[in-house]
This record gives C-alpha cells, sequence and structure tokens, in this order.
C-alpha cells in the first residue's frame, strides 16, 4: 500500500551510500521514506509501475523553499521544494507476495508503490516495469527484505 506519512526505514552499508537533493514533481507528494523515482524532466515522485520513470533511492530529507527540514511535501511548479535522494546502499523494504521466494535473493525486483517491490511479473508490462535494485536478504516470514538500491544483479526477479 502506498505511503500516507513519513516512514521510518533500516538501512545498512551506510559507506555506499550517496546522496543528492533533487526537485519534486510539481502536485507529487512526497513523504520521508518513499521508494522515488525521477520522471523525464529529471525531478522526484513517489516510486510506481508506471511509464516514463526511472529508479532515484528513497527519500531521506525534503527542504522547502527556504531550505528549511519539513515532513511530507508537495512539489510546486518553480522546482523549490526538495527531497534528498540516498542511494548506493541497502533500505529494508516491503516485498509483494509475487516476489516471496529465496529464489529471489540477488535477483532484481521492481518498483510496486513507494513502499515495497515485487517481481517482473507482478510488476506489470515491460513499459511500467521500474527495476529499483537487488534483494540481499529475505526475513523468515518472506514479506519484508534488504534492498540495494541501485545495486543490480546479473538477472531479474521471477
Amino acid at each position: 500500500m502506498p505511503l500516507s506519512a513519513d516512514k521510518t526505514r533500516a538501512s545498512r552499508g551506510l559507506h555506499n551510500k550517496r546522496v543528492e537533493a533533487f526537485s519534486i514533481r510539481t502536485s507529487q507528494t512526497l513523504y520521508i521514506g518513499s521508494l522515488a523515482a525521477f520522471t523525464t524532466l529529471g525531478r522526484v515522485q513517489a516510486a510506481a509501475a508506471a511509464t516514463n520513470l526511472r529508479p532515484a533511492g528513497v527519500v531521506e530529507e525534503i527542504i522547502n523553499e527556504s531550505g528549511v527540514s519539513i515532513s511530507a511535501a508537495t512539489g510546486n511548479a518553480a522546482g523549490t521544494v526538495r527531497a534528498k535522494i540516498a542511494w548506493g546502499h541497502e533500505v529494508f523494504v516491503d516485498i509483494r507476495t509475487a516476489a516471496r521466494t529465496f529464489i529471489n535473493l540477488g535477483r532484481n525486483v521492481f518498483i510496486f508503490d513507494d513502499d515495497a517491490v515485487t517481481d517482473t511479473t507482478a510488476a506489470g508490462t515491460a513499459a511500467v516495469r521500474v527495476s529499483i535494485g537487488s534483494l540481499t536478504e529475505i526475513n523468515a516470514g518472506k514479506t519484508q527484505g534488504w534492498l540495494a538500491l541501485r545495486v543490480y544483479g546479473d538477472t531479474n526477479a521471477v
């Protein structure tokens, strides 16, 4: 289920982490902890299985027009509301039912929404699949796991 409030996400492997600020897409709301995707204009929005999106990372901070950190925010036309996006490290994410198998360890997974990942089939057609990284560990219940953001395996999850 897409996020409707900020979410604190566990993370690890921070020595490879990169962070950069990007403008939030006009009229799109982002929450801290959201998985994010780039639009064709280079702005970020909440991740979704949709055409013309590219993986960005996870929202770590949102900054308003005055440079002050705030909670959830909606992008404006001027591009002055920005999100600090982190990638290159691992974050703990929800895994949708289709991808809940240990065979998917080390495989690339796709954005389901701004809170979860899934496999090739559940991500939709090739036109809307957005690969976000690879699964490095799955919990015993197979409902959550560690995602290496924008770090890819040699094959896709099935």
